[in-house]
């Protein structure tokens, strides 16, 4: 009997340790949305994720050593999925008061500054403030789009809770490439986009023909250049995220950040 004990003794342990072992390396996998329409930011291209954040990603997770996957799922999803902790980060964010309450921040790794994509006929229309903006889609009789769940500045935000006017006259959509449509066949006046993709889409060859016939605006939401900052749920054990946040710190000592930033934007960070 003693025997036989031992022997299910030992086998049950070297179960349960199998199954600790295993939910261990499952749960140090970081969960990471990306957008594969996000250039330059995120990318797929040949089935490889490419881009500024991917590379950011890349070399902070290896220097952390951690284990991580990337997931494309919409953008107001992975909101609610890293706010309960079902994913683990979101590159490419605007740091706010309401997301910090779920989200660690590092960063920024670059500067963002919010344009109206419209079509290039409309480079013309004088539009120099919000004010001016909804006075023009009033009189033109089209909506703006908008990303779902976006924060773009806090100037933006404040507006959005308190002005209904300039709230009705926004096309809430999930997905960018839908108002991208939308505007191509002029049934939106423009939607709201980071300047910077979209002038590096325009002359990319891999995505110029997706946006043939649009421009980038002069226009810039009021407050929104603002730093792009990687979100790290607040559900992560904090001990990964203070070595991730020790391996961003030492990417700017040593230079390879900064590497990374010239390599997208062309020049050194000056934050």
């Amino acid at each position: 009997m003693n025997r036989a004990f031992k022997r299910v003794f030992n086998t049950v342990t070297v179960f349960l340790l199998s199954i600790i072992f295993f939910q261990s390396v499952y749960a140090q996998k970081l969960i990471i949305r990306v957008d594969q329409n996000g250039f330059p930011a995120t990318y797929l291209q040949d089935g490889s994720w490419q881009g500024m954040d991917i590379d950011f990603i890349s070399e902070l997770m290896s220097r952390a050593s951690e284990q991580y996957e990337f997931v494309d799922i919409p953008f107001p999803r992975a909101l609610t999925k890293i706010e309960l902790g079902m994913i683990h980060m979101i590159p490419n964010l605007v740091k706010n008061s309401a997301r910090s309450e779920y989200m660690h921040w590092l960063g920024p790794n670059r500067v963002t500054c919010i344009g109206l994509v419209v079509q290039q006929s409309t480079l013309g229309q004088t539009i120099e403030s919000t004010d001016e903006l909804i006075r023009v889609a009033q009189e033109k009789k089209q909506k703006i789009g908008y990303l779902t769940d976006a924060s773009y500045s806090p100037y933006m935000d404040e507006r959005l809770k308190n002005d209904p006017v300039l709230k009705d006259l926004l096309y809430f959509l999930p997905d960018n490439v839908q108002h991208r449509e939308l505007l191509k066949s002029g049934e939106i006046l423009g939607y709201f986009h980071d300047a910077f993709e979209i002038q590096y889409r325009l002359k990319d060859p891999l995505f110029a023909t997706d946006y043939e016939g649009l421009a980038v605006h002069d226009y810039r939401i009021e407050d929104s250049c603002i730093g792009a900052y990687l979100g790290v749920s607040k559900k992560l054990d904090y001990s990964v995220y203070q070595s991730l946040f020790s391996a961003f710190e030492k990417m700017k000592e040593d230079g390879s950040f900064a590497e990374i930033h010239r390599k997208w934007v062309g020049k050194d960070p000056y934050f």
